[in-house]
């Protein structure tokens, strides 16, 4: 018998490290968050993935109360990406995590592009080699 999904994850850091073993899981795993929008709900995107999903519900997240600018200033941060003189630019995430829901631990590339049109940032989020 396999043991139930406990919480490991709060907060936004917590919402940024399960968006990306989401995306790990999924089979388009390319997102968009929007700085004027709710976090995506991880659930509904791992809603094909039975287990995935079930350590998703697990973590519980508020998504209403998830602070989206937090979202977004964790995941520039990780990738490198900052404000320059000719707008937002392209980074990078390296990160290890399971091949499927229990397989061997691999690296995952995460390619993030930042825009803004008008006052709205949008941080799109894609596997590498998906």
């Amino acid at each position: 018998m396999s043991a139930s999904p406990k919480k490991e994850w709060l907060g936004e850091s917590g919402y940024c490290n399960c968006l990306l073993v989401a995306m790990s899981r999924m089979r388009n795993p390319s997102v968009e968050l929007f700085s004027d929008q709710p976090p995506l709900n991880l659930e509904t995107l791992t809603a094909s993935r039975p287990k995935t999903c079930s350590w998703i519900q697990a973590q519980e997240f508020d998504y209403a109360a998830l602070d989206t600018a937090g979202i977004f200033r964790i995941l520039c941060e990780l990738s490198g990406i900052k404000k320059s003189l000719w707008g937002y630019r392209a980074g990078t995430i390296i990160a290890h995590d399971c091949v499927e829901d229990d397989g061997p631990v691999v690296e995952r590339k995460f390619h993030l592009r930042l825009t803004r049109s008008k006052d709205v940032l949008r941080l799109a989020i894609s596997l590498e080699n998906a």
